[in-house]
């Protein structure tokens, strides 16, 4: 499998604390039965404990009660709603406590996700919560009461977790200076912030010394107040954030459709000697200095992700040359991109492991300067997706795919990628024909593909509309005669395929079982789904 890292650690991954870590390093001194066991085994045992259960355990002495809680607040969503305002009312208080609590619920979270909404935030609301209403009042700088949830996070987060990882932010929100100083000293590791707002001229690091914010992975996804003309400074709070997590910044996604200017280190060449994944969703680059920090001729870059609407970032590709250590490359085109430029790359990275091509080319492009390229000079390849801007796939192309005998993983599709139209007539004969000598093939993956009903009078028979039988008054019959069929499907690639263990087709995750009178397929879920590259 290819060597890629991933862009945020799920929330899923992380386990609960061990007990000793939840309990702050305080001797145990329960004598229920489960503190008999090891601390590593009570850590592989508890989050197993149905959540009723966690609830009775609770209540039989302190040492069980923080158990309990290292497992049910592991995971945390804040919203505005009123399970969140007593929770963040708790930290509050814990913070100002400090050391006099003997347990705490702090030290339990891990993962923190930060999703404002609905319902609205009101003072009233807000009476029932004693240390968030102390605050609002002593805080006469906070001007309502989504201030005082945002000014209180502020301090939570500094101060109350110091065993959290991961920090994932999901909400459009004005992130105030105070509020991004908390989010910088927290103990995360791990940071997400999208859909927030930040003001251009946000001073949140001190310059008189080196800025440190030491977290390794780190998705940026905001948007920028613009107050004049005057602030569209290509040095701003976004290359401040940059410098401070070089040091340890191990993975970078940035989206940059959002940002109102083009970017710069200026003179400046900052070092990023952890890097190993970087994604670059159209971020506008004003010069090349951001691009050679990240890329430099030092960099030890395993995943690269790169957008090649700006033209500097695609002009500095074609000049870059062999990325020694680079062994995944998706290509995040757009119609309008530079695409020489790209090509010039690839053809200097014969090396890679895995190749994406997410956005549709044309069959020339894919025929003429992609799959030459891949069969010619691609030894080590075992991961392809690629999607025609055509309805039919070319024979040729297929063939070509299939002499790549080291493939174990091939997502390709066709036709229109957006909205209710699905017009690639994909031919399974075909199909199975030209990809039959992919013996290593583990994943195959069909997107967008579309078939068609003859026969039948209730019925839409043409392709784009194939999907839109689902809605008749017979959909629940149409929905299991299609499942059905794309189960068959599915068998008969893995009846061609012996390693082939997971595919997708008709819009359906199917796995592959195999047994001794052959293989047989089941669906992963009931649900179709319309795939779509991260």
């Amino acid at each position: 499998m290819t060597r890629t890292l991933q862009l945020a650690t799920s929330s899923q991954n992380l386990r609960p604390l061990t007990f000793d870590r939840a309990n702050r390093g305080r001797p145990i001194k329960s004598t229920f039965p489960l503190f008999r066991l090891p601390i590593e085994v009570l850590q592989d045992v508890a989050p197993h404990i149905p959540s009723l259960d966690l609830e009775t355990l609770a209540l039989v002495d302190r040492d069980c009660r923080q158990l309990a809680r290292s497992v049910q607040f592991s995971n945390v969503r804040l919203t505005f709603n009123d399970a969140s305002l007593g929770l963040l009312d708790t930290l509050l208080a814990e913070v100002q406590a400090r050391d006099d609590l003997l347990q705490a619920l702090g030290p339990c979270i891990r993962h923190l996700t930060i999703d404002l909404g609905s319902p609205m935030l009101t003072e009233a609301r807000l009476k029932r919560y004693p240390n968030l209403f102390n605050f609002h009042k002593r805080s006469p700088e906070l001007k309502n009461v989504q201030d005082t949830f945002l000014g209180a996070l502020a301090i939570v987060l500094s101060h109350s977790l110091p065993n959290l990882q991961s920090l994932n932010w999901q909400s459009r929100v004005m992130i105030s200076t105070e509020l991004m100083q908390g989010i910088i000293m927290s103990k995360a590791r791990d940071v997400a912030i999208n859909y927030a707002f930040f003001d251009l001229n946000l001073d949140v690091f001190d310059f008189y010394d080196s800025p440190r914010w030491l977290i390794e992975r780190f998705v940026l996804d905001a948007e920028w107040m613009i107050q004049s003309l005057e602030d569209l400074n290509p040095i701003n709070v976004t290359t401040d954030i940059l410098r401070a997590v070089s040091p340890t910044l191990q993975s970078l996604s940035w989206k940059g459709t959002r940002l109102p200017l083009k970017l710069s280190f200026g003179r400046e060449t900052v070092s990023f000697p952890r890097l190993r994944a970087l994604r670059l969703d159209a971020v506008p680059m004003a010069d090349n200095s951001i691009l050679s920090s990240l890329l430099s001729f030092n960099s030890r870059i395993i995943s690269l992700e790169v957008s090649s609407t700006d033209r500097n970032t695609a002009e500095f590709l074609g000049r870059r040359g062999h990325l020694e250590t680079l062994e995944s490359f998706s290509w995040l085109n757009q119609h309008d991109s530079f695409k020489e430029e790209i090509i010039c790359f690839l053809e200097a990275n014969c090396q890679l492991r895995s190749l994406s091509i997410a956005q549709s080319l044309s069959p020339t492009i894919i025929d003429t300067k992609i799959l030459p390229v891949v069969k010619s000079s691609f030894l080590h390849l075992t991961s392809l997706h690629l999607v025609w801007d055509a309805v039919t796939i070319p024979e040729s192309s297929l063939s070509v795919i299939g002499s790549l005998h080291r493939l174990r993983r091939l997502w390709i599709s066709a036709g229109a990628q957006l909205g209710w139209c699905n017009n690639w007539k994909i031919e399974h004969d075909v199909m199975l024909n030209a990809l039959q000598p992919l013996r290593q093939l583990e994943s195959l993956t069909f997107s967008r593909d579309s078939y068609e009903v003859n026969g039948h009078p209730l019925l839409d028979s043409s392709i784009e509309k194939y999907y839109f039988n689902a809605v008749f008054p017979c959909d629940a019959a149409w929905e299991r005669w299609h499942q059905h069929r794309m189960l068959k499907f599915a068998e008969l690639y893995a009846n061609t395929f012996d390693q082939l263990i997971w595919c997708n087709i008709g819009q359906y995750p199917i796995k592959i079982e195999r047994a001794d009178f052959g293989a047989y397929a089941i669906v992963e879920s009931p649900f179709r789904e319309n795939l779509r590259p991260l």
